[in-house]
């Protein structure tokens, strides 16, 4: 694993584990919630935009992008997808325990 990546994942976990150690008002709550989706982003969604960017740069090397190529950026792009619907479930189950 790279290590950029590596500390990217590491600083985006610590950012979570501070956002889910505050909550004792209802500011800090929100609060809360606001620096653990922020950490969460930094960890998952970072990683996988910067492999769609480098995915896209080599297909478009050569100038024209493969039907394979083509599908396997399809498969990253469906990653941050899935990936946002994790945070905004996380989201509204936080709004809805409140």
């Amino acid at each position: 694993m790279d290590n950029g990546k590596l500390a990217l994942g590491a600083f985006g976990t610590m950012i979570s584990a501070t956002g889910a150690a505050i909550s004792v008002t209802d500011v800090q709550a929100i609060i809360s919630i606001i620096v653990t989706v922020l950490g969460f982003t930094i960890s998952v969604l970072v990683p996988l935009g910067i492999k769609l960017y480098k995915k896209i740069k080599e297909a478009m090397k050569d100038g024209k992008i493969t039907k394979e190529e083509a599908e396997d950026i399809a498969a990253t792009g469906k990653e941050i997808i899935d990936a946002t619907q994790t945070i905004k479930d996380e989201v509204y189950k936080n709004k809805k325990e409140k």
